[in-house]
This record gives C-alpha cells, structure tokens and sequence, in this order.
C-alpha cells in the first residue's frame, strides 16, 4: 500500500473516531444543558412537573433547533433609533402604562426580529431567544403576557413595571454592540443603563403606593 494511501486510511479512521465520539448538540450532557441555559432550565422542569429530563429533552431540542443561529448585525442609525424609542416607552409609562407595555412588546419583537430571531410567533423567538440569551429571554413572554393583559382591561401597574424592567434586561442585550456591527467601535461608548431609570410606581388615581 503506497504512503498516500495509508495517510489517506489515518484521516478517514480519525473523523470516523470523532463522530463516534462527538456528542450529538441535542443530546447534550444535563449538567451542559443547566450551565447554557441558567434559570432558563430550571422554569422549562417547572413547566414539565419537575421533571428534568422532559426540560433536558425541550432545551437540547430548542439547541439543535436554533444553535446556529446567526445573529444578525444592526446598523448604528437603528441602533439609537430603538434606544430612543425605548427611553421614550420608559418616560411614558408613568402617565400611561399600558399603552407604554404594548409599545415596548412591540419594539422589542421587532427588534429581535431584526436581529435574525423568528418572528412568525412569539413563542418561537422565545425559544431561540432562550438558545442566545437565556438569561433574559423570559422576558419576551413576560412583557408579551403583561401587554396582553393590559389589553383586556388588567391595571396591575406594577405588574406591568416588573415586566417592563425585565423587557429592559433583554433589549440591552440584543441592542449592545457586536464585533460585526455597523461602526461597533464608535459605539462602544453607549451605555443604555444610563438611560432614565423606569419611574418607581407613584401613587396615582391608576398606580399603588410602594
């Protein structure tokens, strides 16, 4: 056998070794899938009755589904405009929650949409969502569900700042720069928790007192 064809032989045995060895992304070991997903997997058991493995079995699925998910990059103009159009929802909140809530849910579909993540239903850009960002992710539903709420007449003004403030939490993350960015190293200097702050619930004829 010619030395071409034994170093040929050598490469072939070796990526057939590391497929055998290699762990499927949606048969990820539990302890990978609780240090990716957080608190993440921890609600996802919650769901499931407590069970573990139902959670490890949805997470490792969203993962294969989504893992490659390329995020899209944002140009600096849209950046400031949803940072602005954010600060403006937070202002307003205080004279107008509800409408406040639905804008922001809003925005911040479009923005995750914008992003690269789904946008044919809410619940599947949570999914992908809780692949790239699981620490926040919760929030897209939380704020979608207060948003819903306050359409059908809910005043839970502080149920609606919570979901607001956790909205905050998961727009900061998909509006920070990325290396790919549009002009990423001009606008490492913004800084959205400098941003003003959510008002604390004042006492009003549609809030409660803290």
């Amino acid at each position: 056998m010619s030395t071409g064809a034994v170093v040929l032989l050598g490469v072939v045995a070796a990526i057939i070794t590391a497929l055998l060895l290699a762990r499927p992304v949606a048969q990820a070991a539990p302890g990978d899938l609780r240090r990716r997903f957080g608190p993440e997997f921890d609600e996802t058991a919650a769901r499931h009755g407590g069970d573990a493995g139902a959670a490890e079995h949805e997470l490792g699925e969203r993962l294969r589904r989504y893992g490659g998910l390329r995020v899209r990059s944002l140009s600096l103009e849209a950046r400031e405009q949803y940072a602005a159009q954010w600060a403006g929802f937070q202002e307003q909140f205080v004279d107008a929650p509800g409408p406040a809530v639905a804008r922001a849910n809003q925005l911040l579909s479009s923005l995750a949409r914008d992003r690269g993540f789904p946008a044919e239903s809410v619940q599947r850009q949570y999914e992908a969502l809780s692949v790239h960002c699981p620490h926040e992710a919760g929030a897209r539903r939380l704020l979608h569900e207060a948003a819903e709420r306050a359409a059908a007449g809910d005043t839970d003004t502080e149920a609606m700042r919570r979901a607001l403030i956790a909205g905050r939490a998961l727009f900061a993350e998909l509006v920070r720069t990325r290396p790919h960015d549009e002009g990423a190293r001009v606008i490492r200097a913004l800084r959205l928790t400098r941003r003003p702050r959510l008002p604390a619930q004042r006492v009003a004829a549609h809030t409660r007192a803290d």
